[in-house]
């Protein structure tokens, strides 16, 4: 495999917990070129995952924003950005309606999928069934494994960004903190307000 696509558009943290998959497909395909296609909000966090080569962000807002005009040639660029990836594999971490036609659309020979419902499957040439029992990052790992990529350690390496590096120092020297101490950051709020946590 040369070039290889990952999509998970969103949630940050389930964004996050595709890093460990990141590096068991390094470790397979070593001279892979790695692109991650997320939504726009996502953009940063993906800078720490150094395994990335490039990233294809998605606005969202755009698609949702009723100008046809606009929908129409952020959906031709897209389209545009797939195609010329040329992409040998296509991995749909999240098997939504949206992330299946995206892997269709990629033109990807192979293209691995977590699928959520029956109807989806036919976007994928491997299409392996959601299990909601084990955690995230676990069916992450466990979904190329069934794909056939080789197991391996797991890595969970997040390289943090230089200019947000500097930007925690500022923060840090703002509120009084030693960064050189351990620091417990609790965010108790989503954007579902269903999964805040309640006091």
């Amino acid at each position: 495999m040369k070039n290889i696509l990952f999509i998970r558009l969103k949630s940050i943290g389930d964004v996050l917990l595709v890093l460990p998959a990141v590096h068991l497909v390094r470790a397979n395909f070593p001279q892979a070129r790695i692109t991650f296609l997320t939504s726009m909000e996502n953009v940063p966090l993906l800078e720490g995952f150094r395994e990335i080569n490039d990233i294809i962000a998605l606005d969202r807002a755009g698609f949702k924003s009723g100008n046809p005009l606009r929908i129409l040639i952020q959906a031709f660029s897209l389209l545009h950005r797939l195609r010329a990836g040329n992409f040998d594999l296509a991995v749909d971490f999240q098997g939504y309606g949206e992330t299946a036609w995206l892997a269709w659309l990629s033109g990807a020979s192979q293209r691995w999928g977590s699928v959520y419902a029956p109807g989806r499957r036919w976007a994928y040439t491997r299409g392996v069934a959601r299990n909601d029992d084990i955690q995230i990052a676990d069916w992450n790992l466990s979904l190329l494994e069934q794909c056939g990529l080789k197991p391996g350690p797991i890595r969970n390496e997040f390289v943090l960004p230089e200019g947000a590096l500097a930007d925690a120092r500022r923060f840090f020297a703002a509120q009084g903190l030693d960064p050189a101490k351990p620091t417990l950051f609790i965010q108790p709020f989503t954007s579902t307000p269903k999964k805040n946590w309640p006091l």
